[in-house]
């Protein structure tokens, strides 16, 4: 993993609030992440994680510094979100749901439903395509989700605590499945979420960032080899680290609550 498939310089955002004033979500944010690496991201609520999400993936600008897709390459076609609150169009099939990434991009119908008939199948939910989404459980339209973002083919996988509203037992099968699909396609992911153990168990890399305004103060490398089995959040050295993750964020909450 040493080609950089994103690579952000100096980035700042800076809002004017209703009355007037600068708020300032993110500043002097420098990373690069590779290609087929899969990177977290923790911090207090309202340091800019979304934020910086948003502009890695082309949905908002910086106010300064600058974002690069696939330096020194052809750029990268638009990156595949997933978010919290699922997203999904309940007018849509679940079918059409999970195409609806390829359609907007102009796909033939036949073909990007043949694509979307595969991902759904994938995540357990094929013999739900010709339903709507409201028949779905929110562990179900969140698998949808991802399957319309796995369906795109984007090389770029953009997700803000996607599993964030779901049920403990029903998040702890979700971050199995996820860990499974990403070690079988390899797709450079940076992931937003507020659990620790979360981005142990996924991740290949933590970023911490402050209370706003959001800079990234430390970086942990994720010692677990590929593929990992879940089974290592029991263990010592899980342990060890998820300690050295906390120390390093409660420093930024306790700032973050003054």
């Amino acid at each position: 993993m040493t080609v950089p498939m994103l690579s952000a310089e100096d980035l700042g955002k800076f809002f004017l609030s209703g009355d007037g004033r600068v708020v300032r979500a993110l500043e002097g944010v420098s990373l690069t992440v590779r290609e087929g690496e899969f990177v977290c991201v923790v911090g207090p609520s309202g340091c800019g994680k979304s934020t910086l999400l948003r502009i890695l993936g082309g949905l908002e600008h910086p106010s300064s510094g600058r974002v690069e897709r696939r330096p020194g390459r052809p750029p990268v076609p638009s990156a595949s979100f997933v978010f919290q609150d699922f997203a999904v169009l309940p007018w849509l099939t679940v079918r059409s749901n999970a195409a609806f990434g390829l359609r907007m991009a102009g796909v033939r119908r036949r073909r990007a439903e043949e694509a979307a008939d595969e991902w759904l199948r994938r995540m357990d939910l094929a013999e739900f395509a010709d339903g709507y989404p409201d028949q779905l459980s929110g562990g179900m339209r969140q698998r949808l989700a991802l399957a319309r973002a796995f369906t795109t083919g984007s090389p770029v996988l953009l997700m803000d605590e996607p599993l964030g509203s779901l049920d403990p037992q029903t998040r702890r099968l979700m971050q199995e499945q996820l860990l499974t699909l990403w070690q079988e396609e390899r797709t450079t992911v940076v992931l937003v979420t507020h659990s620790i153990d979360e981005a142990i168990l996924l991740g290949d890399r933590v970023l911490v960032m402050s209370a706003r305004p959001g800079r990234l103060t430390d970086e942990f490398a994720v010692p677990f080899p590929r593929p990992r089995d879940p089974g290592i959040q029991d263990s010592p050295e899980f342990g060890r680290l998820r300690a050295r993750v906390w120390d390093e964020l409660r420093g930024q909450l306790t700032v973050h609550a003054r």
